[in-house]
């Protein structure tokens, strides 16, 4: 059975890859610092750690018992991650490094502890955004951090290639997931958004997800360093 690893796994997109690939006869181990995690890998029959993804003791422990009790690992995704939002010139030095520590430093502890565990033949898929080529007012910290992943992405794909090792990410834009739904309640951002999508609506999770399945698979594998916009055409809308 191939085994992955998803962080951030306990809700959102996370949730919607740990049931994707639970369903495709993966098993799943879920790290999240959210203990909601448990129930999301008891649902699939996957396993839970509790981890903090800005602490690479703790994943590099994480990825060793995980290893250790299910067997090699042939996928981890990184869907981790935090937003903050408000005007660049106010936003808390605070806010900035928690968001930098989850979404950027966090994806890339994560594929630093996975590497010594990953089979040939292993894959990465990073959860970046369409932020990281769009500008987006008040969202400074989440768009410098998902333009770091993109990088992160490009340079592990080609620095891990002679393992094989494929490192690929999506980019995904407004999703129906826990995280908008409680920005659309604060108020810190409204429907209008999707006038420029396309589609003129948020994408589903399951919308989503299936690229995932795709990236980590057999069919992509000669597939790496790319990031895949899911956005509904939000991209190239002008």
């Amino acid at each position: 059975m191939r085994h992955a690893v998803v962080t951030g796994g306990a809700k959102g997109i996370g949730l919607g890859v740990v049931r994707e690939l639970a369903g495709e006869g993966w098993h799943c181990t879920v790290f999240d610092a959210d203990p909601a995690g448990r129930a999301a890998a008891d649902e699939v029959g996957g396993a839970f750690a509790l981890v903090d993804v800005t602490r690479p003791d703790e994943l590099r422990a994480a990825f060793a018992d995980a290893v250790g009790r299910f067997g090699p690992l042939h996928g981890l995704v990184n869907s981790a991650g935090i937003n903050r939002v408000g005007p660049s010139a106010e936003l808390a030095p605070e806010d900035w490094r928690r968001v930098i520590d989850i979404d950027l430093s966090g994806t890339f502890f994560a594929c630093q502890a996975a590497y010594p565990h990953l089979v040939p033949g292993g894959a990465i898929v990073n959860v970046a955004s369409v932020l990281a080529t769009r500008a987006l007012p008040g969202r400074v910290a989440y768009a410098a951090a998902k333009h770091g992943v993109v990088g992160i992405t490009r340079v592990l794909a080609v620095e891990w290639a002679d393992r094989p090792i494929r490192v690929n990410a999506i980019a995904p834009s407004w999703t129906d997931t826990p995280l908008i739904r409680n920005q659309l309640a604060a108020g810190e951002i409204d429907l209008s958004m999707l006038d420029r999508v396309p589609f003129g609506r948020l994408a589903a999770v399951e919308e989503i997800v299936g690229a995932v399945s795709f990236l980590l698979g057999e069919k992509a594998s000669f597939i790496t360093g790319q990031t895949l916009a899911i956005d509904g055409g939000y991209t190239w809308a002008g």
